[in-house]
């Protein structure tokens, strides 16, 4: 721990013991294939048992560590120490999430208030009248100089995602580009991924639409599409907004704190496992997948689904998935290098946070349980845009030849989606490939549901 720092009073909770974390600090990539660290890590995670409820929250900051920081302890105390108590329905329940959220944007705005005194006050011995911006930039280089650093300083903020388990319900809370996936297996030991989070950014319709309304096109944010159209914290995308160039056009402020609260979803025998994934983490698939978040979901899964054969722990499981994905992302980059492309895509890789909440999926070969699984998968992604949108479905072929462990065969069919609400799961259409392993069981299953008359119409099982 850095000299003079406060240790987190959450790291004295008690910690969940079925959740596995993979973590890798930011990269800035150089033609010759070194990397170099460009700044200290600036995700958080909490994944805490107090009582009956359990916390689980990603926090990634932006432009600085303060604000993830900040949220990481706060949001903790306001969900973790009896507010929840006597709250018996889902809407009470989110209430209390709701007002965790508005709870740490206030207390973090609260908190900077000497620093935003700072800059006016700068700002008003910058304002001379009849001098020239030439002229002031040569006669108060110093005041400007302070004056940059209290901007930068004001511009920190957070993305967040957050699972709360309470009363064996789960609630998911988002804001900016953190994510959550849900997996779940149906009757026929299908599993199936849902995206519950809403990515805020400018791949988001809706939050372009927001910022047309508000007087501010796509190329404003030209340099920056990933940019975060809510958050937690940045005073200067949101009060002081009229200060930042690319935001200045806008009839109001143009980053917003509205967090996107889901729930309630019943925890079954069919829940097998919870992703929370930092911004970082979503935009190196964004870079390794451009404009397709879906395919990003479902690679990702696959490689987790990969990984519970070939790890003996969850921890082992995140940050095997964690290494595959940093080294994709850096041969993705040195692969355009070496197609002679002077000005890559991308040059740099942000930190990357991922959290697996496991339920039930197998671990075949953790150190209590050292038996192969018997049990074949399937895997599917149902994704809506926004809380009213319909789901599109559609599927793909994912090769996991070679990888599983003996007697373990996953065949993978795909649909992805964003929502903000999810009450339930849609039925999902799906279609077989052929296998690579022994699926006498999946046989065997198709059989017993052919003869039951419970075999879903217009797909061929055989």
């Amino acid at each position: 721990m850095e000299a003079g720092k406060t240790r987190p009073w959450t790291d004295d909770l008690k910690v969940c013991p079925h959740t596995g974390v993979g973590e890798a600090t930011n990269q800035k990539y150089r033609e010759d294939g070194s990397r170099i660290e460009a700044y200290k890590s600036r995700d958080k995670k909490c994944l805490c048992i107090v009582e009956d409820t359990l916390l689980y929250a990603v926090y990634s900051g932006h432009n600085g560590v303060r604000v993830s920081d900040f949220a990481l302890q706060k949001m903790a105390a306001d969900l973790l120490l009896g507010q929840l108590n006597g709250r018996t329905t889902d809407e009470a329940v989110k209430d209390v999430i709701r007002q965790a959220f508005h709870s740490v944007e206030k207390g973090y705005f609260d908190s900077i208030d000497a620093d935003v005194a700072t800059k006016t006050a700068l700002q008003l011995q910058l304002s001379v009248d009849g001098l020239s911006q030439y002229q002031i930039s040569q006669e108060f280089g110093a005041l400007l100089e302070k004056l940059g650093k209290i901007n930068v300083e004001l511009s920190v903020g957070s993305s967040a995602v957050l699972a709360l388990i309470y009363q064996s319900k789960l609630y998911i809370g988002n804001i900016g580009n953190c994510r959550a996936l849900l997996c779940k297996t149906d009757e026929f030991e299908t599993l199936t991924v849902t995206q519950l989070s809403v990515d805020h950014n400018l791949y988001n319709e809706e939050e372009v639409l927001r910022l047309l309304r508000l007087g501010l096109e796509a190329q404003n944010f030209e340099n920056c599409p990933l940019y975060s159209t809510r958050c937690i914290g940045n005073y200067l995308g949101k009060t002081g907004y009229k200060d930042c160039d690319f935001l200045s056009d806008a009839s109001s402020e143009p980053v917003i704190f509205q967090p996107e609260i889901v729930g309630s979803l019943p925890i079954t025998s069919a829940c097998k496992f919870l992703v929370l994934m930092s911004s970082g983490l979503c935009r190196a698939l964004h870079d390794l997948y451009p404009g397709d978040t879906s395919k990003g979901n479902r690679n990702l899964i696959q490689m987790i689904a990969e990984e519970f054969q070939n790890q003996s722990t969850l921890a082992g499981v995140a940050q095997s998935v964690v290494h595959r994905v940093v080294q994709l992302h850096h041969d993705a980059f040195m692969q355009q290098v070496d197609e002679g492309n002077s000005v890559p895509t991308f040059s740099n890789r942000d930190d990357i946070t991922l959290l697996i909440r496991n339920f039930n999926y197998p671990l075949p070969n953790a150190f209590n349980n050292r038996k192969n699984s018997s049990r074949s998968y399937t895997s599917s992604t149902s994704t809506t845009s926004g809380s009213d949108a319909t789901p599109t479905n559609y599927s793909v072929e994912m090769d996991f030849s070679g990888t599983m462990a003996s007697g373990v065969g996953t065949n993978v069919s795909v649909t992805s989606s964003e929502r903000s609400e999810v009450d339930s799961f849609p039925e999902q259409e799906r279609k077989s490939y052929k296998s690579y392993v022994d699926f006498s069981d999946y046989h065997r299953r198709v059989a017993e549901a052919r003869k039951l008359g419970k075999l879903p119409r217009g797909i061929d099982f055989d």
